[in-house]
């Protein structure tokens, strides 16, 4: 039981080190206190607090610590008093866990009759009902919840343990998780099922387990026969082979089908895998065959238009287009290569039309539209709000002081939790409100986040703050570059977040690696001895823009590939470079390998234009050196 709940407390606010007023030292020794089971102390120094914003979180404990002790009626009223605090949520949650192993079902499915989101709840959730006289429905659901290739959670064991003994995990359903598990890549997973498969099965699960680290086996025949079961092997070893070597797995197709009697629906996932490798590596071989897959397995559509692009051949790129499903065709994306191939068509009054409807969607091919068009940018933004005053405002709205109280004792994980909760509670205008109260206390990466729960694509204001303007000018003056551009890969980087940290170690607003911070410091001679010094928005802007610069002053002031190379390194941008040339600046970008790359480009020389708006410089999305640059 400890156990259990110490994990679910693992996620919480613990009070640290930053408090400073007296009310906060109260508060940690309140939490101390609730902590040692100490509750006289507890509640005298909780007496003491009066109207301190963070005293929901002290009831939160004092319940969430001794969840055995805990009132039903004392949970429940938490809950409903306090329902626009992450506890309220947290406590729901413990309280049900609590319920399960301590094997009060009848309380459990009153306590939350709805059938909960998560996988291990729900499986407490039919544990409750096979002991509550649904032990059909429980067993039924149970090995749906089984069949899944990837790991369940230790909560679903006694569920499963119930459906194992009512001997519905036969063999057959064994081998049926571990195909899932094989196509999810779960080799550990497919260990574990083989161990549990009989006599008849152990064979074939012992060769799927070394298909997935030697699938070059599926190339011998004598592997398999034509026997159901290694049939099905067969085919899911060919499916991945075919993501290394396409040629060689569709080489074998013909006599496979043959001699192990296939059918063309057994083999479409095998041809699907074919043909998505050589769309993937721009293949040339096979292009009447890939293109007879396209037409049959429509979700391959997007990926022959890609190749389409990069190949430059805009005819076969307009009939692509058009076989997509509709929702796609209107992307703006996609509207902005079907007016592009008309163009290069010769289809210019087309062409013309459709790049000015285009140019009316905000975002990187709407404003690539513009230009080629010659229409003014849509940088329309919404009229801000007048916010109310902070006094109103935490007073209409408690969470405000919370988030206000988690900011300054350095709490941000908690904060976020607390804003994100209350986003998702109310409509969508007041959380354009709590956005401009946000900007208001200089928040600006919760102003953002505002924006994005909103989907308020139109303010601006909100998305695009301006903090620390001073800085961020200086800094683009002495490494003579545009303050919109620092502004806009800051932005892409961190959110305006100044602590932000990436799980590979990126730190602060611009999300320096601590090896790149220090090799540039040494250059610009600034003292750097700890990568905790990133988290000073200060030094860390100082750095990012030399580096940045550095990365421009390389590739002669073009944006494109700074950025790119700011992104995946410079390395990868030669190499990409190096093995295709005088490739038009829109298909570079379109075509580069890494989603994320191609994305933050895009992002970028977008963020960068609508920072020159806010900061009321000359708009230029696209120099012509770049824009005319054969990349």
């Amino acid at each position: 039981m400890r156990v259990v709940w110490g994990i679910l407390l693992s996620a919480l606010l613990v009070p640290g080190a930053m408090a400073q007023t007296m009310d906060q030292l109260r508060y940690r020794q309140a939490y101390d206190a609730v902590r040692a089971n100490d509750m006289a102390r507890f509640q005298t120094l909780r007496s003491q607090l009066g109207h301190y914003p963070l005293l929901p979180y002290l009831d939160y404990y004092r319940l969430a610590f001794r969840p055995g002790g805990a009132d039903y009626g004392e949970v429940t009223r938490f809950i409903r008093d306090h329902g626009d605090t992450p506890q309220s949520n947290r406590l729901e949650r413990s309280y049900l866990t609590h319920l399960a192993q301590s094997g009060q079902w009848s309380r459990f499915l009153q306590f939350y009759p709805k059938l909960p989101n998560s996988t291990d709840l729900r499986c407490m959730h039919y544990q409750a009902r096979y002991y509550t006289g649904h032990r059909d429905e429980a067993l039924r659901e149970a090995g749906k919840l089984w069949q899944s290739g990837e790991s369940r959670p230790d909560a679903c064991d006694p569920l499963f343990s119930l459906w194992q003994g009512a001997g519905l995990r036969t063999q057959e359903a064994v081998w049926s998780r571990m195909m899932l598990a094989f196509e999810a890549g779960n080799g550990s997973l497919v260990t574990h099922l083989a161990n549990q498969l009989g006599t008849g099965l152990k064979p074939h699960g012992t060769l799927m387990a070394s298909l997935l680290s030697q699938p070059a086996k599926v190339m011998n025949p004598v592997y398999f026969n034509g026997e159901r079961h290694s049939r099905q092997l067969l085919l899911l070893g060919l499916a991945r082979y075919a993501n290394s070597e396409p040629d060689r797995v569709l080489g074998t197709l013909t006599s496979y089908r043959s001699r192990f009697g296939l059918t063309a629906q057994e083999l479409r996932p095998v041809e699907h895998a074919i043909a998505r490798r050589y769309l993937l590596d721009r293949a040339p071989q096979q292009r009447a065959w890939v293109d007879t897959q396209v037409k049959a397995q429509p979700d391959l559509v997007e990926l022959r238009a890609r190749l389409a692009v990069w190949e430059q051949d805009w005819r076969g790129l307009s009939g692509w287009i058009k076989q997509m499903p509709m929702a796609l065709q209107k992307e703006d994306r996609w509207r902005y290569w079907l007016a592009r191939a008309q163009e290069a068509q010769g289809q210019q009054q087309p062409a013309q039309t459709l790049y000015r409807e285009t140019a009316g969607l905000r975002g990187f091919y709407g404003f690539l539209a513009a230009q080629r068009s010659g229409v003014p940018y849509r940088l329309k933004n919404e009229p801000q709000m007048r916010a109310p005053d902070w006094r109103s405002a935490a007073r209409r709205w408690p969470f405000l002081s919370r988030v206000k109280e988690l900011l300054a004792m350095n709490e941000v994980a908690a904060a976020r939790a607390e804003w994100i909760h209350n986003m998702d509670r109310n409509p969508v205008a007041q959380r354009i409100e709590f956005g401009h109260v946000a900007l208001n206390q200089g928040w600006h990466e919760l102003a953002i986040l505002a924006s994005i729960r909103a989907e308020a694509w139109d303010a601006l204001d909100l998305r695009f703050p301006l903090p620390l303007q001073r800085t961020f000018s200086q800094m683009a003056r002495e490494r003579t570059m545009d303050t919109s551009l620092l502004y806009a890969i800051s932005r892409q980087e961190s959110a305006l977040y100044p602590l932000a940290q990436s799980p590979v170690g990126a730190r602060g607003l611009m999300q320096l690696m601590p090896a790149t911070a220090k090799e540039t410091a040494g250059k610009l001679g600034v003292p750097y001895r700890d990568p905790q010094q990133l988290f000073d928005p200060q030094l860390n802007i100082r750095l990012g823009s030399a580096y940045l610069k550095r990365l421009l002053d390389v590739y002669d002031g073009n944006r494109i590939l700074a950025a790119a190379a700011y992104n995946a390194g410079p390395g990868r941008v030669k190499r990409w470079r190096d093995a295709h040339t005088d490739k038009p600046m829109d298909v570079w970008v379109e075509s580069i390998p890494y989603r994320e790359t191609r994305n933050y480009v895009q992002n970028v020389l977008s963020f960068d234009l609508i920072y020159q708006h806010r900061l009321r410089q000359p708009l230029r999305f696209l120099s012509e050196r770049e824009l005319r640059h054969q990349y």
